[in-house]
């Protein structure tokens, strides 16, 4: 797929969420290696860009696999305020290459697109950090986010028990688990 193809896909998309995670099946598809989103991003595909919109795309993979992919759909880097590398383009936006695979230990999750899947972090780690922040930044928002995206089911709670007890945050996965009614 050259630059122009990628263009008019990526222009289709009608939603956010939807420009993210085809984004990333495209991306998985040229790489032909896995390519998972993770963090905000993640979060913004689960929940849906009107409860949550991303202000970057956050993937982990093979680096310069990716790399070279973006440089033929024509993104360009830049370089940020502490010196790491951004890829960007006016479709997409900001590209963060965060690391060579997820740490969680968890398996990640697919979701369908018309352009194959797209392989999303499990939602526990996402979790965790929106039960973080929700702390640190006295935020409601944050909490119901991690709601949300508690409601997605299937979780693994040994992980988000532990994981909590680790990060401090065992009284707000109480209470999440008691919204959800688990």
């Amino acid at each position: 797929m050259d630059a122009a193809e990628f263009a008019r896909v990526i222009r289709k998309a009608r939603t956010a969420e939807d420009r993210i995670a085809w984004f990333g099946a495209l991306l998985a598809s040229e790489t032909r290696k896995a390519v998972e989103v993770v963090g905000g991003s993640a979060i913004e595909i689960y929940l849906s860009s009107a409860s949550y919109v991303s202000q970057d795309v956050d993937l982990v993979g093979d680096p310069a696999a990716i790399e070279s992919v973006l440089r033929r759909w024509g993104f360009r880097q830049v370089e940020g305020r502490s010196h790491r590398t951004y890829w960007t383009d006016r479709l997409v936006g900001l590209v963060d290459l965060v690391g060579p695979a997820d740490r969680s230990g968890l398996p990640p999750r697919k979701v369908s697109t018309p352009y194959g899947p797209v392989t999303l972090s499990a939602p526990e780690p996402l979790i965790i950090r929106r039960l973080m922040r929700a702390g640190r930044e006295n935020s409601n928002e944050l909490f119901r986010q991690a709601v949300s995206l508690a409601r997605v089911g299937n979780l693994d709670w040994e992980y988000l028990q532990t994981e909590a007890r680790y990060e401090k945050v065992e009284l707000q996965l109480n209470r999440l688990r008691k919204l959800i009614r688990i």
